[in-house]
């Protein structure tokens, strides 16, 4: 089945982030067949409680969804990765720094008041008008630069 997929090399995890990102990358390989979390648990080498727990996280994020199933006589589930867009941005590539370089919120007097969950902030990304400035600024720097040439 699926752990055929799963290569069983052990590396050592150093936190609990590494080991739910690792953990996600397994099952995210076995694709649509999906990974008996039973069998996440043998690779990882955790608990039956450890692997509940970690792969509860991992629902909970809404990026992979379970099915209670019987596997080899016993009860478990088959964990799959959901197509969602939590998913998309969970395996998008890092932020270059170059990206991020300049951004006012670094050094922003107001970044602890800051918030665009609370709409009764005057604080917040969208009504702040040094983000607008930078981004535009961003933009006519992008716009000056000389278009580069794929094909040379």
């Amino acid at each position: 089945m699926a752990s055929d997929i799963v290569t069983s090399t052990k590396l050592p995890i150093k936190t609990k982030s590494n080991l739910i990102e690792q953990v996600f990358e397994t099952i995210l390989r076995t694709g649509e067949a999906g990974i008996f979390q039973t069998e996440l648990c043998k690779v990882f080498s955790l608990d039956s409680r450890d692997g509940s727990r970690l792969v509860s996280n991992l629902e909970k994020r809404d990026l992979i969804s379970r099915e209670k199933m019987l596997y080899h006589g016993r009860w478990t589930y088959k964990v799959v990765v959901k197509k969602s867009m939590e998913v998309a941005e969970f395996i998008k590539k890092p932020i270059e720094i170059a990206s991020v370089e300049g951004a006012p919120c670094f050094g922003c007097t107001y970044q602890h008041l800051c918030s665009s969950e609370d709409e009764t902030s005057q604080y917040s990304p969208e009504k702040c008008r040094w983000i607008e400035e930078w981004v535009l600024l961003g933009l006519s720097r992008a716009a000056t630069l000389p278009q580069q040439n794929p094909e040379s």
